[in-house]
């Protein structure tokens, strides 16, 4: 009865908004997303309400502010600061020609190695596609900075004082100086040594001053460049309960930088690769929940879930190869629009190098399958009006201005031991204005053997890394 009476009331309210939407697939709404069309635009109200963080031992948990957002410090409550949607795209698109494609295999030495589980929050603005970032704390005593989260970087930097060419910030510069456990690394010592052999200064490999040179440059000319270092970490629950904290902890001190980090102070690197916090840590496990509600928050968990919510987890494993990439790399084996496969067989996906990037906003795919997916989604929504695209990214926009209501087809990703993530309609659509909502996939032209998954498609589902056990998981998420 209780079925019934469900079905009874969606045809009643399919009745009354009749008149004010129209319908990509009247005949089969099971697999569409049934949207009021301002929803989609940005909200102006801070709801922290939203989010209920994963708590229990060995957890720390912290309050999750959008960068752009009417919660967000760093934006002082006004929305009005946030970038349009064609700049951050073109940011985007910049990310992509800065990232470092160098492929780590050596292990971090011992004595910068540690385990505890923790979890501190990640940040985004209410706008429609964004990065996201979390506060810590460096030095003794605390001087607090923003740094960006990005699982397709292994590098933990900040900008620091003096700052000589750097990107603007809304915290204050760390200064090294006033930090009393803030120690450089020695040119002439075995972990400079090290460093130098990952990452060589402009091809060089030995230091030219007393200071191990932290030199990162990327292919369009721009790149980070200052000194390693270590310094105390910690990351503290506001009300105090939860506590991490790291020393020695291995950071670039960035004291020119021709890059641009949205006002963070820099990058958190969470990859595979020898200097990540993940190496540096010996933390075997860790998921995030990037927040789908614009106004609402996120969070990221270092350390495995209770066995409660470990259970609604699907896995995926994480590519192994006898030369391991320090990305996480798994196996995509079809994409469904509308609950139809795309006519692509599961063996030509097993040929493509697939990795998730909290870092990279957009997902992007080669030309065979962004072709396939914008036709079987232009065919479900032929009776909306098409709009202008954004940029060069995106071509498949609709004007939605003269509806209340609308029918999204569901996007459905699948993955090998048959995982499926169903996009949230936030994770399908990025959105300009009522008149420019587009489909939220872009074409890769650089490269035809790859897919990059990014954090819009990643958006309201809790993403685990289980980097131990190799394997990729998803699950419902507490930020949605």
């Amino acid at each position: 009865m209780r079925i019934l009476f469900k079905a009874f009331l969606l045809f009643i309210w399919l009745l009354r908004s009749s008149n004010n939407g129209a319908y990509a697939n009247d005949n089969d709404l099971s697999h569409s997303h049934i949207v009021s069309v301002s929803s989609l635009i940005p909200p102006t109200v801070c709801n922290r309400t939203r989010t209920a963080l994963p708590q229990g031992p060995g957890k720390v948990s912290l309050e999750v502010l959008g960068r752009y957002g009417p919660c967000s410090k760093l934006n002082q409550g006004k929305s009005r600061n946030a970038p349009s949607l064609e700049e951050i795209l073109r940011r985007d698109q910049q990310r992509l020609h800065l990232k470092n494609s160098r492929r780590l295999q050596k292990a971090i030495p011992d004595n910068f190695k540690k385990t505890k589980a923790f979890t501190f929050p990640a940040k985004t603005g209410i706008v429609a596609a964004d990065e996201y970032y979390i506060v810590v704390a460096i030095g003794k005593p605390k001087q607090y900075v923003s740094l960006l989260l990005d699982t397709g970087s292994g590098i933990t930097w900040t900008q620091c004082k003096p700052c000589i060419h750097c990107s603007q910030q809304r915290d204050p510069f760390f200064d090294p100086s006033k930090s009393k456990t803030f120690s450089k690394i020695p040119c002439n010592s075995t972990t400079c040594k090290i460093l130098l052999e990952w990452f060589p200064p402009n091809g060089q490999d030995k230091c030219s001053s007393k200071e191990c040179p932290y030199d990162i440059a990327y292919v369009d000319g721009s790149g980070e460049t200052g000194f390693w270092a270590t310094d105390r970490m910690t990351i503290q629950e506001v009300n105090g309960n939860g506590y991490f904290a790291r020393y020695p902890f291995l950071l670039g001190c960035t004291n020119s930088n021709t890059g641009d980090q949205n006002g963070a102070s820099g990058i958190m690197g969470l990859d595979r690769g020898p200097v990540s916090i993940i190496s540096k840590t010996n933390i075997s496990y860790f998921f995030y929940c990037l927040h789908s509600p614009y106004g609402s928050t996120g969070y990221i968990t270092f350390g495995k879930p209770d066995t409660v919510n470990k259970k609604f987890v699907k896995y995926t494993p994480i590519v192994t190869t006898p030369e391991q990439s320090e990305f996480y790399h798994i196996t995509l084996t079809g994409i469904s629009v509308g609950g139809e496969r795309l006519p692509l067989k599961a063996s030509y996906f097993s040929k493509l190098s697939t990795e998730i990037d909290s870092g990279t906003i957009i997902t992007r795919f080669p030309a065979p399958v962004y072709s396939a997916l914008r036709s079987a989604f232009r065919k479900r929504m032929k009776k909306y009006k098409m709009g202008k695209g954004i940029e060069d990214l995106f071509d498949t926009c609709y004007d939605l201005s003269a509806y209340k209501t609308v029918v999204v087809p569901k996007i459905t990703i699948h993955f090998l031991g048959g995982v499926h993530l169903e996009l949230d309609v936030r994770g399908t659509l990025v959105v300009e204005s009522v008149s420019q909502v587009c489909l939220g996939f872009a074409l890769l032209p650089s490269d035809p053997n790859s897919i990059l998954l990014g954090n819009v498609q990643q958006r309201g589902y809790e993403v685990h890394y289980d980097v131990a056990g190799r394997r990729l998981g998803f699950g419902p998420g507490n930020c949605n």
